[in-house]
């Protein structure tokens, strides 16, 4: 069977669902992009000297990390897909707060989400989900789409422990690279008020929300972080996507 034949009934469905493929290469050409969005909006600045070279003896090239100007604000993140063509951002606020080694250490942080794949990890799921439920309710019409409708939930529960499973791996590589300057910067960024992923001491909303972030407890980051420290062998290893 030639290809054109095996393609004929591939094709009109294709086309049927033109718009859930146009999302999807929006969607990933939008993140991969996102360097020069950011670069082009913020117009950041080179790391001061000493900052830089914290960070290069991190592992980070130096000129893969800008600094945005941010009024008190404290913040890190990664942006892009992969480590060759994403880059990391923090804001002046953050060189405030942490001395260069501390900086270091988040950047190699932020820095490890792109180095080891998980944005296309946390992208995947989603795009995965889209398609099966496209081909599912193309095979089962209305019920194919209900099916699918009601999978969105245990989705988001699998989104939700994927993304917690890739903050555990950043902490892990960079308490591997910066030792434990890692965890003091994380100690005191949430001391600080800085950090997401601190349970709130009441109420059951505020707990039920915290439980929905994407970021782990900080109390069960800094605990791993401890334990690999001290040569835990349960902490020797990389987290499963299973581990809360």
């Amino acid at each position: 069977m030639s290809l054109h034949a095996r393609l004929d009934p591939v094709l009109p469905w294709a086309l049927d669902w033109w718009e859930l493929w146009a999302l999807i290469a929006l969607g990933l050409l939008g993140v991969r992009l996102m360097p020069r969005i950011v670069a082009r909006t913020e117009r950041p600045d080179p790391l001061p000297e000493e900052v830089a070279r914290a960070v290069e003896r991190v592992g980070v090239p130096a000129d893969r990390v800008g600094v945005i100007r941010r009024d008190g604000g404290v913040l890190a993140y990664a942006a892009g897909l992969t480590a060759s063509h994403g880059r990391v951002f923090v804001s002046t606020g953050l060189l405030r707060e942490l001395d260069p080694a501390g900086v270091a250490a988040v950047v190699r942080h932020e820095h490890a989400h792109l180095a080891r794949g998980h944005v296309p990890i946390r992208l995947g799921i989603p795009c995965a989900y889209a398609v099966a439920w496209a081909v599912d309710a193309t095979l089962f019409g209305r019920a194919g789409l209900i099916v699918g409708g009601l999978l969105a939930v245990p989705l988001a529960y699998l989104s939700l422990r994927v993304a917690r499973w890739t903050e555990y791996d950043a902490d892990a590589d960079a308490a591997r690279h910066a030792g434990g300057d890692f965890r003091d910067a994380l100690a005191r960024l949430a001391a600080g008020g800085h950090l997401g992923g601190t349970t709130p001491a009441g109420g059951r909303i505020p707990r039920l929300l915290a439980s929905l972030s994407m970021h782990p407890p900080l109390a069960r980051r800094l605990r791993r972080l401890d334990d690999r420290r001290d040569g835990t062998p349960e902490a020797q290893t990389s987290p499963r996507p299973g581990d809360d």
